[in-house]
């Protein structure tokens, strides 16, 4: 012990050196454990986050990773619509969907609120999301439990009601015209990460808002109270701005319907997407099947495209991962030139020591005790600088993708990332401490 406790002391000696050589390993490894990090909590996290959207119906013309990001990870704006028969016959037509679907809730998207996205559904995404026995996987998803407050009030038969409205107005030739807002519907219920961020709560009130910079408009004529905010989940969900659908279509500039002909009725009124939770059996895969051949709307299963994504950035984390690596071997040649330098500088100490009685062995040592110092130390600061800027990050993280990150988690392979680069610092000083051990005494002893 009192070898490294030399070692150590040699170290602080040439402290800028010292310093220099630790933070080029610091780098490496939080390079390193930044790009686990990140990787390993968006998969659990977006996987996770897919309980409970067993399929999501959306519009023909787009992908279904993009779907899957615009409902269920609320990442990307809405890339189309799909009509209300559609939702409609999930809901209504027993004989050939019951045996398939548990429930279908209906999304409409487009505004935002401070950088948060204003979700129009009905009541039911509160009184049925996850409350299921279980999803296709065999999981349980989440309860949507409230924090604060409780839902509003806006059920399914006010949104057929709402979309035969909509359709009359379109036959009228009203499209465009102001509509009032009825007060019951300007309510607002908020994730959790959207009311800890806005710093809102039970009775304040917010009006969404629809473009960007300059272009921005806020919707004053549905300005809506806050009346719950749900406790979190660590999904999505946290983020989003929920607000009755009806009220999304009275809001100025927004077309419940987008053709032009007055031939409509409420089967045109266009959503952005239905959330289906399926039966366990066949539903799932029956249910994406009949969507294959549909030219209505598509099916896309969340699980399934997040693997694909997954899959994609995985090969993209190990390149990077890569880069990491080779900026660590890069600091162990740091480490070796370091040391080898300072041997030059130091042969006449290393030759007194070896004049009183320190044994080669002994020089070897405590040379090889500074590398391994150098990588421990540089390697120890990296993992914790790489979850401490994971913690300074997670509110952003989390309002910017919808996944927050656990920075306090630590794991297991973290700490075999220390002791290798401990030991590539020690293979780096292999040389330095050779050469140190190496000292011919009676030469340096003999310089004036």
């Amino acid at each position: 012990m009192k070898l490294f406790a030399m070692a150590w002391r040699n170290l602080r000696q040439r402290a800028l050196s010292s310093t220099l050589t630790i933070f080029s390993i610091l780098l490496g490894t939080a390079l390193v454990t930044t790009l686990w990090l990140v990787a390993s909590e968006a998969q659990r996290k977006y996987v996770q986050s897919t309980k409970g959207f067993d399929v999501v119906i959306g519009p023909t013309g787009t992908s279904s990773l993009d779907l899957v990001l615009n409902a269920v990870y609320l990442a990307k704006p809405a890339q189309g619509v799909i009509p209300f028969s559609v939702y409609r016959e999930l809901r209504e037509d027993r004989k050939k969907w019951g045996q398939y679907v548990r429930y279908a809730i209906p999304f409409a998207y487009g505004d935002s609120f401070r950088g948060f996205p204003v979700c129009a559904t009905t009541d039911e995404f509160f009184l049925k999301w996850g409350r299921a026995a279980e999803d296709v996987q065999g999981e349980r998803p989440p309860d949507l439990v409230f924090a604060q407050g409780g839902p509003f009030a806006f059920t399914h038969d006010d949104f057929k009601a709402e979309a035969e409205v909509q359709a009359q107005r379109h036959r009228d030739g009203k499209t465009g015209t102001e509509q009032e807002v009825p007060p019951a519907w300007r309510k607002v219920v908020l994730g959790a990460l959207a009311a800890r961020s806005l710093k809102l709560g039970i009775g304040d009130t917010i009006a969404p808002a629809h473009g960007t910079g300059a272009a921005l408009h806020f919707h004053e004529e549905a300005r809506s109270e806050v009346v719950g905010v749900l406790e979190e989940l660590g999904s999505p969900i946290d983020r989003g701005i929920f607000v009755p659908i009806g009220l999304h279509y009275r809001l100025s500039d927004h077309a419940a319907i987008g053709k032009l002909d007055r031939d409509v009725s409420a089967d045109d009124v266009e959503l952005s997407a239905i959330v289906v939770s399926c039966r366990p059996g066949l539903g799932f895969l029956q249910l994406r099947k009949q969507f294959m051949t549909r030219t209505d709307a598509i099916a896309a299963a969340p699980r399934i495209a997040v693997q694909e994504l997954f899959q994609v950035v995985g090969n993209i984390a190990e390149a990077l991962g890569g880069v990491a690596w080779i900026v660590l071997v890069v600091a162990a040649l740091g480490v070796f030139l370091a040391l080898y330098n300072t041997m030059v500088e130091r042969e006449r100490d290393i030759a007194i020591l070896r004049s009183i009685g320190a044994r080669r062995v002994q020089i070897f040592t405590i040379t090889l005790a500074e590398a391994a110092w150098i990588g421990f130390v540089g390697a120890t600061l990296g993992v914790l600088v790489a979850h401490g800027l994971a913690w300074f990050a997670s509110d952003w993280l989390a309002h910017a993708t919808g996944v927050p990150i656990r920075s306090g988690v630590f794991a297991p392979r973290e700490a075999w990332l220390v002791l290798g680069v401990t030991a590539l610092a020690c293979v780096a000083g292999l040389i330095p401490a050779w050469r140190a051990s190496s000292t011919d005494v009676a030469r340096h002893l003999g310089r004036d």
